[in-house]
């Protein structure tokens, strides 16, 4: 009687769960088909797909990060740049400044001595008929005044008065330093407004690339997890990461040409 056989004669089927001795031999149960075994991996034609993303996502992130600092450093020569031409302007207005400070100071004795002259020459011919010999003393004295007033007038050099009928002076200043700052040419040069606008158009690029490479590290983050997730959540990563890179990759376009 077989091991099988029932004593009716008939053959026994296996318990479920078991396996036959023929079938422990020749291998014929896969390891892991009983009990339901682990779910596959990633295809290898998935798996060369993200690391190829990867790769793109690395070289992007350190091309932006370089961008980043280029950027950033050209912001910060710019405002250097521009304090430097801040002062300099300074330093030129306050010597001009000075200049017609002094010419102003000049204007008042210009003033005395024209009307010294005036005096005089008013004197002079008011004497003449009945004093003669003091109205050419008066004359002389006129006339020694008006060469005071030409040697004064020959030291304004930023702009002459203006002598009105009544003999009042009058003196522009703004004029007076206009001309002044026109004959700087070092000062025509100085634009330090416009450099420091560039600075701040360099100080923003730079912080928009920072966030560029925020976005490239998060695509960088969903492509490594689709990597090693389950298979249900693999895909989900895998789509996520390469819409972030795609976005971050245009965003950097934009940003680079933007400015």
């Amino acid at each position: 009687m077989g091991a099988s056989d029932t004593p009716g004669g008939e053959e026994r089927e296996p318990a479920p769960g078991t396996i036959e001795p023929e079938a422990k031999e020749h291998g014929a149960i896969e390891p892991g088909a009983a009990s339901g075994g682990s779910p596959p991996g990633p295809s290898p034609k998935f798996q060369l797909i993200v690391a190829l993303l990867i790769v793109v996502a690395s070289l992007s992130g350190a091309g932006v990060a370089w961008s980043a600092s280029v950027t950033s450093t050209r912001a910060s020569d710019l405002d250097q740049i521009a304090q430097q031409e801040f002062l300099e302007r300074e330093r030129i207005l306050t010597s001009g400044r000075s200049d017609v400070g002094e010419e102003l100071r000049r204007v008042g004795t210009f003033q005395q001595e024209l009307e010294a002259q005036r005096f005089f020459s008013q004197q002079a011919q008011a004497l003449a008929d009945r004093y003669p010999a003091l109205a050419a003393q008066l004359a002389a004295e006129a006339q020694g005044q008006a060469s005071l007033a030409r040697n004064t007038g020959a030291l304004f050099f930023a702009t002459f008065p203006q002598v009105t009928p009544d003999g009042t002076v009058t003196y522009d200043r703004d004029q007076a330093l206009n001309n002044l700052l026109s004959q700087y040419v070092v000062y025509q040069q100085l634009h330090p407004e416009a450099i420091q606008a560039d600075a701040a158009e360099a100080h923003t690029k730079a912080g928009r690339t920072v966030g560029v490479g925020i976005v490239l590290v998060a695509a960088l983050f969903f492509l490594t997890l689709a990597q090693v997730a389950r298979r249900r959540s693999r895909h989900a990563f895998f789509v996520a990461g390469t819409a972030v890179l795609i976005a971050g990759l245009v965003l950097w376009a934009v940003v680079a040409l933007g400015s």
